[in-house]
């Protein structure tokens, strides 16, 4: 999952002054989609300084958004693989830090995504917590709305036979809502409207809902948007289909 870079370092950190500077330099290539350079001099860092949660935390960034730009699956997986792994220890580190919060569960989803219907159900839970938690710690950082509300739409739209898999792994089922899902996404929309992912899945909602008009206006507005990586494109080409149904 991954957001408009208008603000994706206003909430990071609050940095110790003897590092500052270095961070400062490799929070201006991350903001400048430069992945490859910041990761370069963040292995380095992270010699120097290990379990450090600040370069952790933005070690799995840049391999976060790596996975995203990349064309080949093997590269995608190794990447969100190395995401976790660096977001992991951090939240060893600290499990309370707002940030390492946010991107453990932004880490967490994407190395789910492609698991089986039943572990993405076990570990739906757990998402569902902690992305409730972060929205709580950052009432005003889109990242946990936008995933609880695809959380809320996923799992409303679960089948019959995913949903006694749900019943068998526990007594009381994660349970979805579209209506749900709109709240989220609308929070999401209200505080960064200018990334595609929330167009596409609000407007999926809205069509779960009943409301065409209103999802083809979403659709309409999310073409327009910018798609910088492969995730987005595909949602282009979607939203696409969705009008021209």
């Amino acid at each position: 999952m991954n957001f408009s870079f208008n603000n994706l370092l206003l909430t990071l950190f609050f940095v110790n002054i003897s590092f500052a500077q270095d961070l400062t330099e490799i929070d201006k290539y991350l903001t400048d989609l430069n992945f490859s350079k910041a990761l370069g001099l963040l292995e380095q860092m992270n010699k120097d300084q290990p379990r450090n949660i600040e370069i952790l935390t933005r070690l799995s960034i840049s391999h976060h958004y790596l996975s995203e730009q990349s064309k080949i699956k093997r590269e995608d997986k190794k990447n969100a693989q190395k995401a976790y792994e660096y977001i992991k220890e951090a939240h060893s580190l600290n499990s309370e830090d707002a940030n390492v919060l946010k991107w453990y569960v932004v880490a967490l989803g994407k190395t789910v995504e492609e698991e089986s219907i039943r572990k993405q159900i076990e570990q739906s839970k757990n998402i569902e917590q902690l992305s409730l938690k972060v929205i709580e710690l950052l009432p005003n950082d889109e990242f946990c709305y936008n995933i609880m509300g695809q959380w809320h739409y996923k799992l409303a739209s679960l089948g019959k036979a995913s949903r006694r898999i749900a019943s068998i792994l526990f007594s009381e089922p994660p349970q979805g809502s579209f209506e749900e899902a709109r709240y989220f996404l609308e929070q999401s929309l209200k505080l960064n409207s200018d990334y595609i992912g929330t167009y596409y899945w609000l407007g999926k909602t809205h069509l779960k809902l009943g409301n065409i008009e209103k999802a083809n206006d979403l659709f309409s507005k999310g073409v327009l948007l910018d798609r910088p990586f492969q995730r987005e494109e595909k949602l282009f080409h979607d939203m696409k289909i969705l009008l021209n149904k």
